[in-house]
């Protein structure tokens, strides 16, 4: 069965769609795992950054799964070898439809045909803690919190941290949180270096670690993205490509898939 993974913060910026992306190129490209990628941001940003144009009637959406109109399977597009549930402004709707009891178990429910297709399910949250992020967390295994080394982006550790709680008492006890991500981090800068130090800190009060890779900012991110590929597919090498690489590695060592 597939391991599951949120990538959750509530703040934007936070690059948790580079994150899951490219966490997802090192897993498939790299490594040779299946893997399947779910947008459940309504504002579709990894359906972007893969190249996908979601105007066509005819292509359903993770809104169209989640609703139950339509099977898993026949909304999951194809980007290079890596499978991915698409999202688009629709899913906006899911605030105020999904509200009826058992709701935060739409997705858990939708994904029970497919868990044993893929080694990694990877799910790109949106930058709120409603309905969609309590749904990605009641079907995941785990949660990666990427966090800017920026002031702002600490302060929604705390709150992310309450959902999660919430998520574990009523439905999803084994859900863990395996780690704090640092990204766009420039150890140049003196407020890097401060934040590492708060973030420390806060990692206490979400009782999770802080992953020893730290990937730095680079202009490759943008390129890559208004490419619509991930960054090993991009034709410029990168820090943050070898930064990617070496997140992955320290992902499956902890998890005990890759001898340290």
């Amino acid at each position: 069965m597939a391991r599951t993974i949120s990538i959750a913060n509530q703040k934007g910026g936070a690059s948790k769609t580079t994150t899951t992306v490219n966490f997802a190129a090192v897993l498939f490209f790299v490594l040779g795992k299946k893997i399947l990628l779910i947008d459940s941001d309504p504002q579709g940003n990894l359906t972007d950054h893969l190249g996908f144009d979601i105007d066509d009637a005819d292509q359903p959406t993770i809104y169209e799964v989640l609703k139950g109109d339509v099977d898993v399977k026949d909304a999951i597009l194809d980007y290079k070898g890596i499978d991915v549930l698409p999202a688009d402004i629709a899913l906006s709707s899911a605030e105020r439809e999904f509200t009826q009891v058992g709701s935060e178990h739409r997705l858990k429910k939708a994904l029970q045909p497919v868990m044993d297709d893929y080694d990694f399910i990877l799910i790109d949250t949106p930058p709120s803690l409603g309905i969609l992020t309590v749904n990605a967390f009641t079907v995941s295994d785990e949660i990666i919190v990427p966090v800017e080394a920026a002031y702002f982006s600490l302060k929604g550790l705390v709150k992310l941290n309450e959902t999660i709680e919430t998520v574990k008492e009523f439905t999803n006890n084994h859900l863990i949180v395996r780690g704090v991500l640092f990204t766009k981090f420039n150890e140049k800068y003196n407020i890097s270096k401060e934040m590492v130090s708060s973030a420390e800190q806060i990692s206490q009060v979400i009782n999770a670690p802080i992953f020893d890779t730290r990937i730095r900012r680079t202009v490759k991110v943008d390129e890559s993205q208004a490419a619509g590929v991930d960054l090993l597919s991009y034709h410029d090498a990168s820090t943050a490509e070898e930064d990617y690489k070496a997140f992955a590695k320290e992902y499956l060592e902890k998890i005990g898939e890759l001898d340290g």
